[in-house]
C-alpha cells in the first residue's frame, strides 16, 4: 500500500509542478477580465486594466480602437502614474456574467484631471464621452465633482472600452465601478462627510471672526485668513469649487490650486509669526520668514504665467521649507516655555503630517488610496479642533492679561494726567510766545506770554492769520515786513523744514514795533498737521554798539539759505543808526540782490524759467538740478561789505553772464503788482531803499550805498 501510494503521488506532484510552471506564462499573457455584478460599491479596477503609455502623443484613436496596439498594453504595479506629459491609454475588458442587465457607472475618482475620454461601444447615446476640468462643468454626464461615465450592459454581454487620459496634474488611476443605487448612496454619504468637514472649517471661520470683533486680537484675524485659504484650497482640491463656485472659469479652475497652496503657506507663516511672537523670541527666523513670504507672494502671482505642471510641482515643493519653518518655530518656542506654543505645536504637527503625506502622494512617492487621499482633510480637522482649544486657552489668558492691563492703564492714566499738567505748566509758563496755527497759518492757540510781550489775549487773535499782527509802519505804506514774513511762510510750505528769522510785530496798546526772533516748524499729529511758532524777544548785542567801522569780504556757494544768514550778518550793525523798519528794509534788499546773483547770475536761471517753475510748483526741484549741474555748481558769489558812521556799502559780484540792468531799473513796483508778477521785485525794492545803486557794464556786479546820520 505504501509503494502504491508513493507511485500514485509522484505523478500528481509532477503534474502539479507542471501546472505551476505553465500558469505564470499564461497569466502574464492573458487579458484581465472585469466581471460586473448586480451590486458594486466602489470596486477598484486599476489592477484589472491594461495601460499603454504614449509619450509622443502620436497614437490615433482609430489605431487604439482597432486593437492594433493591444499587444503593447501592460498591467500596472502602482495606480499612480505621477506627473507626465504622455497620453495614457487604458483598456477595460468588461463582461456581464449575470442573467440581467446591469446599469453601472465608471468613476474616475480624482477631480483635477484635465481630460478623460471613453472610446468603444456600447455607450448610452446621450452620454458625453470626453470629461475633465478643461471643459465647463456643465458638460458632464452627472452633476458630480468627479468624472463619471454611465453604462448599461446586457446579460451575458461583453465589451471592450478604451480610456484616453491626459492631464497636466498628477494622474492617479483611480477607476471604480458603481451600480446606480450604490453610487447614489455614495454621493449622499459624501455630502454628509464633507458637510461635517466644511462645517467645522466654516464654524471656525465665523468663530474667529466674532472673537476678533470682540477682542481686536490680531492673532484671530490672521488665523481667520489662514483657515479661509485652507477652506478654499480644499474646495478646489475636492472639486467643489469647480462644481459650485466657478463652473465656467476653466483657466482659474486649473490654476487656483497652486495659488491657494501658496496662499495657505503665506497666511500660515504670518499667523505663526504673530501667534508665537517670533519677532521677540526668534528675531533671525522672523526676518527669514518675511523673506520667504515675499518669495511665496511673488510666486503666487507668477504661477499664472507658468506651465501648469511647473506651477503645481513648484507650489508643492514650496510647502516643504514652509513646513520646516513652522515646525522649527513651534518646537523652539515650546522648548522656551512660550505658553501659546503648546497647542500650536501639537495641532500643526497633525496638519503638516497630512500635508507631507499628501505631497508625497501627489509627487508619486506614495500610492493613492483612501488614506493618502484624505490626509489633508484629516490633518486639517484635527488641527482645527486642537487649535480651537489653544485659542480658548488664549482667551482665558487674554482675559487675565486684560485685567492686569486695566490696572496698569489706571496707573498710566494717572501718570499721563500728571504729564499733561506739567506740559500745560511749561507751555503757559514759558517766557517765549508760543503760537499754534493751522496749515493756513491761522492762530488756534497761544500761551500767556502773548499778553506779556504783545498785549493780546488769545481771543483777540483766534482764527486770525499771523501776518495780521505784523508791524507795517505808521503810514501803512511799507509792506516789506509782510512780504518778508510771507516769503518765510512760503519757504516752510515748500521745504517742510524749520525756519528761523527776525521780524517786527505790532503791540496792542503800544503803537511801536517789537522785534522778535521767530522760529516756525510743522508739528504732525495722527490726523492733523499744525504749525508751531515761537517768538523770543530780540536782545541787543552790546558789542555791536562798540563797532565804529567794519569791512568784510565773503564768498558763498549757490545755496539760498546762505543768503539769509549773510544778509543778517552784514546788516546787524545798522541798529545804531537806523530804525527797525529801515534796518529790515536794508536786510531784505541785500538778501534779494544776493538771491538774484545766485539764481540769475551763477545758475543762469532766466526770468521766464523761474516764472514757469513757480507756476508748475516744482521750483525747488528745478533749482536743485541747477545747483548740481557741473556747469554751475562751482561758481561763487562774492560779497564785499564796508560800514562806518557815515555810510554802509555793499558790493555783490557773481560769475554769471550779466543782464540788462537798465531795462529792469526802469520798471515800477505798481506796474508789477498790477501784472500779478510773482517775482522780480528785488531790484525795485533795493532802488527805494539805497541812496546809490551802480551796476558794472556787464551787469554781474552791483554796488549799493546808503548814507547814515543824514540831517
Amino acid at each position: 500500500m505504501r509503494n502504491t501510494k508513493t507511485i500514485f503521488t509522484i505523478p500528481i506532484l509532477s503534474y502539479f509542478f507542471a501546472i505551476l510552471l505553465i500558469l505564470p506564462a499564461n497569466f502574464l499573457s492573458a487579458t484581465p477580465k472585469i466581471d460586473l455584478a448586480t451590486e458594486m460599491s466602489g470596486v477598484a479596477i486599476w489592477n484589472q486594466v491594461l495601460v499603454l503609455e504614449d509619450p509622443t502623443q502620436s497614437i490615433s484613436e482609430t489605431t487604439i480602437v482597432s486593437g492594433e496596439k493591444d499587444g503593447e498594453f501592460k498591467q500596472l504595479s502602482s495606480p499612480n502614474l505621477g506627473f507626465s506629459q504622455s497620453v495614457f491609454w487604458v483598456k477595460l475588458d468588461i463582461s456581464n456574467p449575470n442573467s440581467q442587465t446591469v446599469r453601472w457607472n465608471l468613476l474616475f475618482d480624482f477631480p483635477l484631471i484635465d481630460e478623460i475620454q471613453i472610446l468603444g461601444d456600447p455607450v448610452p447615446k446621450n452620454a458625453i464621452r470626453k470629461l475633465g476640468d478643461s471643459s465647463p462643468f456643465a458638460e458632464r454626464n452627472v452633476e458630480y465633482r468627479n468624472p463619471v461615465f454611465p453604462f448599461e450592459t446586457l446579460p451575458n454581454a461583453k465589451a471592450v472600452y478604451y480610456l484616453k487620459i491626459k492631464s497636466e496634474s498628477t494622474i492617479p488611476l483611480a477607476l471604480e465601478l458603481w451600480t446606480e443605487r450604490e453610487f447614489n448612496e455614495k454621493i449622499n454619504k459624501e455630502q454628509m462627510i464633507f458637510g461635517i468637514f466644511y462645517g467645522i472649517l466654516f464654524v471656525m471661520i465665523a468663530y474667529n471672526f466674532f472673537i476678533y470683533i470682540f477682542t481686536y486680537e490680531k492673532s484671530y484675524l490672521l488665523y481667520l485668513f489662514f483657515i479661509s485659504s485652507i477652506f478654499f484650497f480644499h474646495l478646489v482640491n475636492n472639486g467643489f469649487a469647480f462644481q459650485y463656485i466657478w463652473p465656467n472659469w476653466v483657466f482659474w479652475a486649473n490654476y487656483s490650486l497652486p495659488f491657494f497652496i501658496c496662499l495657505s503657506c503665506i497666511t500660515g507663516i504670518i499667523f505663526t509669526h504673530n501667534y508665537l511672537s517670533l519677532k521677540k523670541h526668534l528675531p533671525k527666523v522672523s526676518k527669514l520668514m518675511w523673506v520667504w513670504v515675499g518669495i511665496l507672494v511673488l510666486f503666487s502671482f507668477v504661477t499664472f504665467f507658468l506651465h501648469y505642471r511647473v506651477a503645481m510641482v513648484t507650489s508643492i515643493l514650496l510647502t516643504v521649507p514652509t513646513a520646516l519653518l513652522l515646525v522649527y518655530s513651534g518646537t523652539y518656542t515650546f522648548l522656551a516655555n512660550v505658553r501659546t506654543a503648546r497647542y500650536y505645536l501639537i495641532s500643526w504637527l497633525f496638519f503638516l503630517l497630512g500635508v507631507l503625506l499628501y505631497s508625497l502622494k501627489s509627487l508619486g512617492f506614495l500610492s493613492d488610496n483612501h488614506i493618502t487621499r484624505w490626509t489633508i482633510q484629516i490633518g486639517t480637522a484635527l488641527q482645527t479642533i486642537l487649535l480651537s482649544l489653544g485659542l480658548a486657552d488664549r482667551i482665558n489668558f487674554l482675559t487675565r492679561s486684560l485685567r492686569e492691563n486695566l490696572r496698569d492703564l489706571s496707573h498710566a492714566k494717572i501718570k499721563i494726567e500728571e504729564s499733561e499738567k506739567r506740559f500745560r505748566e511749561i507751555f503757559q509758563g514759558s517766557d517765549e510766545v508760543i503760537l499754534m496755527m493751522n496749515e493756513d497759518f491761522e492762530i488756534i492757540n497761544a500761551n500767556r506770554s502773548l499778553s506779556k510781550h504783545l498785549g493780546y489775549r488769545l481771543d483777540d487773535l483766534r482764527n486770525k492769520k499771523i501776518t495780521e499782527i505784523l508791524y507795517t509802519g505808521r503810514d501803512q505804506k511799507s509792506d516789506y515786513n509782510v512780504m518778508y514774513v510771507n516769503d518765510k511762510l512760503t519757504d516752510l510750505k515748500m521745504t517742510g523744514s524749520a525756519i528761523n528769522f527776525r521780524t517786527e510785530l505790532s503791540q496792542k496798546y503800544v503803537k511801536e514795533p517789537k522785534e522778535m526772533v521767530c522760529r516756525i516748524q510743522y508739528i504732525d499729529f495722527e490726523e492733523t498737521r499744525e504749525v508751531l511758532m515761537t517768538l523770543s524777544p530780540e536782545f541787543e548785542d552790546t558789542i555791536i554798539q562798540l563797532i565804529d567801522s567794519e569791512k568784510i569780504e565773503l564768498s558763498m556757494n549757490n545755496y539760498l539759505r546762505n543768503a539769509e544768514l549773510v544778509s543778517q550778518k552784514i546788516t546787524s550793525q545798522l541798529a545804531k543808526y537806523l530804525t527797525n523798519i529801515e534796518q529790515t528794509e536794508v536786510r531784505s534788499s541785500v538778501r534779494e540782490i544776493i538771491i538774484n546773483a545766485v539764481e540769475h547770475g551763477n545758475l543762469n536761471i532766466s526770468f521766464d524759467e523761474k516764472s514757469k517753475a513757480l507756476m508748475e510748483g516744482n521750483y525747488l526741484e528745478f533749482l536743485q538740478k541747477r545747483q548740481e549741474d557741473p556747469r554751475y555748481r562751482h561758481k561763487k558769489v562774492k560779497i564785499e561789505y564796508s560800514f562806518s558812521s557815515e555810510y554802509v556799502a555793499y558790493r555783490i559780484t557773481d560769475e554769471g553772464r550779466g543782464f540788462d540792468h537798465k531795462k529792469h531799473m526802469e520798471k515800477s513796483l505798481d506796474a508789477m503788482n498790477e501784472a500779478h508778477v510773482q517775482h522780480g521785485r528785488g531790484i525795485l525794492m533795493t532802488k527805494s531803499v539805497f541812496d546809490r545803486i551802480e551796476y558794472n557794464e556787464k551787469g554781474n556786479q552791483v554796488s549799493l550805498i546808503k548814507f547814515l546820520n543824514r540831517d
